[in-house]
C-alpha cells in the first residue's frame, strides 16, 4: 500500500482494492484486491476511488474539482492535500487467475484508465461486512495500547503483517502472532490489546 501522506478523510474510509495499472485498451483496470469478501466487486456495485498525493505533492493546497464520471485530473496541477473520495460505479468485474480485471463506468479508454494508477477503491467505514465472533478489522486494532497479561506497556499497534501460516501484530521491537495463544484480549471499548510476548529462542 503506498506509504505517502494519507489525509484523514482517506483514513476514515476502508481500502477494498488498490488499482495497479490499466488493463487493454478499453478503461478497464488491473486491482489487486485488499477485502476478505471479494464479492463486493460486482456490477453495478458503488465504491469510491482516491488517489493518494505523491511526495512532492504532500504540501499542496487548494482544492479542484474532479469530475465523478471520467477523471481527468490536470497534467501540471497538483492534486489537493484533502482530495474528497469520488464515487464510482462497477460496470464489469472478471477474473484472470487471482487477479480482478475491473471496469468502471465512465471509464472507455486507456488514457482515461492511466488516471486511476495507484488509487485506492473506499468504501464508507459503514459498508463493511460484520465480522463473527473474535473477528476485527485491522483498521480498528492499528493504535491500539498493548499490555501484557501482567500489565507492562508494550507499546502500541503499529502494523499488521501478513504471514504465510498467520499475520503478526507489529508493537516496538516485538512480532506478535495474531493468534489465541498470544492475543489474549481484545477490548474495542478500551482500545487495549492484551497479549503474551512469545519467548524469544
Amino acid at each position: 500500500m503506498p506509504k505517502s501522506y494519507v489525509p484523514k478523510v482517506a483514513r476514515r474510509w476502508v481500502t477494498v482494492g488498490i488499482v495497479s495499472r490499466p488493463f487493454g485498451m478499453r478503461g478497464e483496470l488491473r486491482v489487486r484486491v485488499e477485502t476478505d469478501f471479494p464479492e463486493r466487486f460486482k456490477p453495478g456495485a458503488r465504491l469510491f476511488w482516491w488517489i493518494p498525493p505523491k511526495p512532492e505533492q504532500e504540501h499542496s493546497e487548494g482544492e479542484e474539482s474532479l469530475s465523478d464520471s471520467v477523471p481527468v485530473h490536470p497534467p501540471k496541477k497538483k492534486l489537493p492535500r484533502t482530495m474528497q473520495p469520488q464515487p464510482c460505479t462497477i460496470k464489469s468485474v472478471r477474473w484472470q487467475r487471482d487477479q480482478l480485471i475491473l471496469q468502471l463506468e465512465g471509464i472507455e479508454t486507456r488514457a482515461q484508465a492511466e488516471q486511476l494508477r495507484g488509487a485506492w477503491l473506499l468504501i464508507p467505514p459503514e459498508e463493511r461486512m460484520p465480522l463473527g465472533e473474535d473477528e476485527y478489522y485491522v483498521d480498528d486494532l492499528v493504535g491500539m495500547e498493548v499490555f501484557t497479561e501482567t500489565g507492562e506497556r508494550v507499546g502500541k499497534l503499529k502494523q499488521v503483517r501478513r504471514g504465510i501460516v498467520y499475520d503478526y501484530f507489529e508493537v516496538g521491537k516485538h512480532l506478535i502472532p495474531a493468534v489465541a495463544e498470544y492475543v489474549l484480549k481484545v477490548d474495542l471499548a478500551n482500545k487495549r490489546i492484551i497479549v503474551r510476548l512469545p519467548e524469544i529462542e
